[in-house]
C-alpha cells in the first residue's frame, strides 16, 4: 500500500510502473479540486489517494482512518480508470479517500465482487 498527499508522494513509484500515469491523474485532481486561493490544498483535512498492491488486500490496512481489509471498506462507490478500479471511501461530507486497486487476478473474493457490482 503506497500512500499519496502530495506531488512529492509521486516518487515513491517508478517511473514504469502502469499505476503511474493514474495515480497522479488522480491526486493533481484531487489538490486542485481542494484547493483555493490563500488556502492550498490540506490531505489531513480534506483526504488522499492510496495504491492498493498485492499482498494489501487480505489484511487491515492500517490507516488512520480505516483499520479494516479492503473487503470490509464500506464503499461509497467505484468506477474503473484504465486497469484500475477507484474506489471511494467518505468518513464525511469533508474527508474521503480514493483508493486505486489494481484490476488484477490477486484481487479476488469479496473484494472483486464488491468492486465489480459498484462499477458502472
Amino acid at each position: 500500500m503506497i500512500t499519496f498527499k502530495n506531488r512529492s508522494d509521486l516518487s515513491q513509484l517508478d517511473p514504469g510502473n502502469p499505476a503511474l500515469p493514474v495515480v497522479q491523474e488522480l491526486l493533481l485532481r484531487l489538490i486542485d479540486i481542494y484547493s483555493s486561493p490563500g488556502q492550498p490544498y490540506q490531505p489531513e483535512k480534506c483526504g488522499y489517494l492510496v495504491l492498493i498492491e498485492e499482498g494489501d488486500v487480505d489484511q487491515p490496512l492500517g490507516l488512520p482512518e480505516l483499520h479494516c481489509r479492503p473487503d470490509e471498506v464500506p464503499w461509497e462507490g467505484a468506477a474503473m480508470h484504465d486497469e484500475f478500479f477507484h474506489a471511494v471511501y467518505l468518513a464525511n461530507n469533508e474527508f474521503g479517500i480514493s483508493f486505486l486497486i489494481p484490476d488484477a487476478s490477486w484481487v479476488s473474493g469479496q473484494l472483486r465482487a464488491i468492486l465489480e457490482d459498484m462499477v458502472p
